[in-house]
């Protein structure tokens, strides 16, 4: 009887500690809601080739002798290598033009970009550098402006990068632009002044990254 009696205690006991364990692993295990519910983390590539197209927008702020303002608008495309999160260098180019074509150009240019966190949302920097090489020109039968060279331009980015795939994202920026161009100014096709002149600019715009 009393070997009868241990082997039901024993029986029971390790029932109970079954039903524990089960209970333990059901609070443990997330429910189909909860795993639907869990954002999925997304963390863009940071090794290897990358490439960024952009929309670009710029505003001239120049307060000097010449009051010229204009609006620059266009593409940029960029292509490069980032060999760490935080490190990547790339060469590109825009396409910009303005509304008469005087200061219309294709700036070429190296291009230096951070990024700081290995997240979905990253903000980052970048720095240019290069040259501008002008297009198109105003001539009329009064007073005209136009870029008679090219020049040095120096930018400066600061934005953010939003993971929509490990390969895919899109940023917006906003940042400076400066142009050392060589204008020429004259009146009735004739020209009555030729000279280097520094032209600041705000830009901002939107674009992806692949």
């Amino acid at each position: 009887m009393g070997q009868f009696k241990n082997k039901i205690f024993s029986l029971l006991t390790i029932l109970s500690l079954s039903f524990i364990a089960q209970a333990h692993d059901m609070e443990s295990t997330p429910s189909i809601k909860e795993i639907e519910s869990t954002p999925i983390h997304i963390e863009f590539k940071s090794y290897g080739f990358y490439s960024v197209i952009d929309y670009t927008f710029m505003t001239n702020i120049n307060k000097g002798t010449f009051d010229d303002q204009y609006g620059l608008n266009g593409l940029t495309a960029i292509a490069g290598f980032q060999w760490r999160t935080g490190a990547a260098a790339g060469l590109g180019f825009s396409y910009l033009n303005d509304a008469n074509k005087s200061f219309s150009q294709i700036p070429i240019f190296i291009e230096f970009r951070s990024h700081f966190l290995r997240s979905r949302v990253s903000p980052y920097t970048a720095i240019q550098a290069g040259y501008s090489i002008p297009f198109g020109s105003v001539n009329s039968n009064t007073e005209y402006i136009k870029i008679d060279k090219g020049g040095l331009t120096i930018g400066l980015e600061i934005g953010a990068r939003i993971a929509l795939r490990r390969k895919f994202a899109v940023n917006v920026f906003a940042g400076y632009q400066a142009f050392s161009l060589t204008m020429e100014r004259g009146i009735n096709s004739v020209n009555t002044n030729r000279a280097p002149e520094l032209y600041h600019n705000i830009k901002g715009g939107f674009g992806i990254c692949f």
